[in-house]
C-alpha cells in the first residue's frame, strides 16, 4: 500500500517534482523563462512548510527581481495561506542584503535607517562636492569620478591610498 500523494506535487512535471522532493539542504534552479522555476520552487516551498513542518521564518527564497519576488510570495500564500508568506524571505538579492545589513547595523557602526544609493544619487552627491570644491566638473565630470571610486572599491584600495592617487591625477 503506498503512501497518498501530495496534492503539491500533482500539477508538476518530473523534473519540477524532483526539485520539490529534494528536502534536504538548499536547491538551485536553473532554467529558461517559462519553464517552470517559480512553480517549483513555490511548490517547493509549501511543501516544505506543509509536509515537513519547517517553519516559514527558516525560509529564504532569492529571485533576481522584485516583481518575480511578488509573484513568488503571492504564489506561496495561494498555496499554504495568508500572511504565512509574509515570515519568509522571499526578497531580491539586493532586498537580502539590505535587511541583513538594517539587521547587523550594530556591528557596522552604521544607523538600520542608512540609505542605499543608486547610480543617480551618487552622481549628485559627487557633483554637489565637486561645486562646493569648485572643480571644474567639465574635467571631472560626477559620473567619471563615481566609475573611479567604484574601480577604486573593486580593487579593495583604501581611502587613503586613493587619496593619494586623487591628488596625483588633480595636479597633473
Amino acid at each position: 500500500m503506498s503512501s497518498p500523494v501530495s496534492p503539491l506535487l500533482e500539477p508538476l512535471n518530473d523534473i519540477q517534482r524532483e526539485a520539490v522532493l529534494h528536502t534536504e539542504g538548499p536547491v538551485l534552479i536553473v532554467a529558461g523563462a517559462g519553464s517552470g522555476k517559480t512553480r517549483a520552487l513555490t511548490h517547493r516551498i509549501a511543501y516544505l512548510i506543509r509536509e515537513h513542518g519547517v517553519s516559514p521564518y527558516q525560509i529564504l527564497a532569492i529571485t533576481f527581481t522584485n516583481k518575480a519576488a511578488r509573484e513568488m510570495a503571492e504564489r506561496v500564500e495561494r498555496l499554504v495561506g495568508s500572511g504565512v508568506a509574509r515570515s519568509m524571505w522571499i526578497l531580491t538579492f539586493h532586498s537580502t542584503c539590505a535587511r541583513i545589513l538594517r539587521r547587523e547595523h550594530t556591528h557596522l557602526g552604521v544607523p538600520s535607517s542608512f540609505t542605499i544609493y543608486d547610480d543617480g544619487d551618487t552622481e549628485r552627491l559627487i557633483a554637489g562636492i565637486l561645486k562646493e570644491l569648485d572643480v571644474d566638473t567639465k574635467r571631472f565630470s560626477p559620473k567619471a569620478m563615481a566609475a573611479a571610486i567604484s574601480k577604486a572599491k573593486d580593487r579593495v584600495i583604501a581611502p587613503d591610498a586613493f587619496a593619494q592617487m586623487a591628488r596625483g591625477v588633480r595636479a597633473a
